[in-house]
């Protein structure tokens, strides 16, 4: 073999490479949805690291909430479901702090923003796209259509949301039955040890949709060998070569 000549890795195809645009449009995806997600809450910690009190961290996070939300529409030509949300969640928020600044309410508001979440979740299992679809859309640029996968979405959407409204419910209840400074040391531990479970869960679901849809998918048909040269053709081969 000519040294010179370009070999090809035969471990990894050509194919299974994806090229740079390819690279740069998922990192782009990703960088939208890690705004879409954290753009309010920095605003809202950074106020509070700021010296700033609750109330307006999140005023501030609101209007942080609500620029976004406009710019996603003069970009998207559409409203953003996530930024919208975002924006619904702290001004709930903002709206409770304004109202109370007894100890006690003020402790129902993060429950009351995870029930918000989690009917959310549930309602949007009555749509044609699923919460988690929705994100997973985001994410990778196109929604799935493949009937496996909306089905896992599904089932996906509603065990998330159900657990965000048992949680909110298992919190508020400490809220109202506890001292306040109990209830304040119980509820964020309460919070973290149903939605870590959550996201294991629906990793390990997802991943077990996505191998019984590779299962699903038929193998490649290869082209059948050619069958042996029969004797009678090797014989008329042989004699025309004679002649």
């Amino acid at each position: 073999m000519d040294p010179s000549e370009p070999t090809s890795s035969p471990s990894v195809p050509q194919s299974a490479r994806p090229s740079a645009p390819a690279r740069s449009r998922h990192l782009g995806r990703l960088a939208r949805l890690a705004v879409d997600l954290g753009i309010s809450p920095l605003a809202y910690y950074g106020c509070l690291l700021a010296g700033l009190a609750t109330l307006p961290a999140l005023l501030t996070a609101t209007g942080v909430a609500a620029l976004w939300l406009a710019a996603t529409v003069l970009h998207d030509r559409r409203a953003d479901g996530l930024a919208l949300a975002m924006l619904l969640m702290y001004g709930f928020s903002a709206a409770f702090a304004a109202v109370t600044s007894e100890p006690r309410p003020l402790l129902l508001r993060d429950p009351l923003v995870s029930a918000l979440a989690g009917l959310v979740f549930l309602t949007s299992c009555l749509t044609a796209t699923p919460a988690t679809a929705y994100l997973a859309g985001k994410l990778h640029g196109q929604p799935s259509h493949e009937p496996i996968l909306l089905r896992a979405h599904r089932t996906e959407t509603l065990v998330c949301g159900a657990g965000l409204l048992a949680e909110a419910v298992a919190r508020v209840l400490l809220v109202l039955t506890l001292p306040v400074s109990t209830a304040a040391s119980l509820t964020p531990p309460l919070e973290f040890a149903v939605l870590i479970p959550l996201v294991v869960w629906m990793i390990r679901h997802r991943r077990n949709a996505r191998t019984r849809l590779t299962a699903q998918v038929p193998p490649r048909t290869q082209d059948p060998e050619p069958a042996p040269p029969s004797v009678a053709s090797v014989l008329e081969r042989h004699r025309g070569g004679a002649r």
